[in-house]
C-alpha cells in the first residue's frame, strides 16, 4: 500500500473515532456502567494504617510471588485483589489481634503499567496506561490496523493479578458500528489481532503455486492477490523436441 494512501486510511479512522466517542460515553452512561476498581498488581507499593495503632503502619511492596509481609501477619497475599478487598482481609486478619480494627489501604506507586499489542497492526508493542485507555484508542497508539487485520475477532488477554488469564473476543466491526461499546483496558493486558482469511489464501497460493509448482502461470483464470491482480495464468508446458526421420 502507498503511504499516502495508508495516511488518508488512518488519518479517516482517527476521526470516526472522534465521532463516535461521545455516543460511546452517552451509552455507558445510560446504562450505569461504572469503571472497575483497580486490581493491585506484583510491584505496585501500598501502606497498610491500622488506626490508633502507629506501630502497625507499614509501607511494602507486593513481591514478585503477589504477597506482602507485615507485622502479626506474615504473608498476606495481595496481587489480585481489589484495594477494599484486601482492606477487609487485612481487618479479618488483625482482628485476631485488636479489637475492632480499622484498616487503610492506600496505594503509593503503581507498577510500571502497560498494555500490548501484537499481530496486524502498523507497529505491535506495548502501550503505557497513562488515565483510561480503550481497545479502539490502544490500536491506534499503534498506528492502527493493517489491511490484512480480521476486525471481527480480535483477541483480548487479561490477566486478574494471579496466574489464570482470561480470554475475550472483540468485534470491532461491530465497535465501530456502534453495535458495541468500546472496552477500558487494565494493566497487561494483550490485544492479539489476527490475519483475515484473505491473507491466508494469499499465501497459500504464493507458497504452493508460485514456490513449490514447476510451472508458469501465464494464463488461463484469474486471481487476486492484495493489491496485485494476476490476469489468466496458464500453465505452459516444456516444449517436446522433433525428430526428424532419417
Amino acid at each position: 500500500m502507498k503511504p499516502v494512501n495508508r495516511a488518508m486510511r488512518i488519518a479517516a479512522f482517527g476521526l470516526c473515532l472522534a465521532a463516535l466517542t461521545p455516543t460511546w460515553a452517552a451509552a455507558q452512561s445510560a446504562a450505569g456502567q461504572t469503571q472497575p476498581s483497580y486490581v493491585l498488581q506484583r510491584g505496585d507499593e501500598i501502606t497498610i494504617k491500622v488506626f490508633n495503632n502507629p506501630e502497625l503502619l507499614d509501607t511494602v511492596m507486593i513481591r514478585p510471588d503477589g504477597m506482602i509481609s507485615l507485622s502479626l501477619l506474615d504473608d498476606v497475599e495481595a496481587a489480585g485483589l481489589t484495594v477494599p478487598e484486601l482492606d477487609r482481609r487485612l481487618t479479618t486478619g488483625y482482628a485476631k489481634f485488636l479489637r475492632d480494627p480499622q484498616v487503610t489501604v492506600v496505594v503509593r506507586t503503581f507498577a510500571n503499567l502497560k498494555v500490548f499489542i501484537g499481530g496486524e497492526v502498523a507497529q505491535p508493542g506495548a502501550v503505557a496506561l497513562r488515565g483510561d485507555v480503550t481497545a479502539l484508542s490502544a490500536i491506534l497508539q499503534v498506528g492502527g490496523f493493517r489491511p490484512s487485520a480480521r476486525l471481527d475477532s480480535v483477541v483480548l488477554l487479561r490477566n486478574d493479578g494471579t496466574d489464570h488469564p482470561t480470554a475475550q473476543k472483540i468485534n470491532f466491526k461491530d465497535l465501530l458500528s456502534r453495535h458495541q461499546a468500546d472496552i477500558t483496558l487494565r494493566p497487561f493486558d494483550v490485544l492479539y489481532v489476527p490475519q483475515s482469511r484473505i491473507v491466508k489464501v494469499d499465501r497459500f497460493v504464493d507458497q504452493y503455486m508460485r514456490q513449490l509448482l514447476p510451472i508458469t502461470l501465464t494464463g488461463g483464470f484469474n486471481y487476486i492477490l492484495r493489491d496485485q491482480v494476476s490476469v489468466n495464468p496458464t500453465v505452459v508446458a516444456p516444449s517436446t523436441p522433433t525428430t526428424t526421420a532419417p
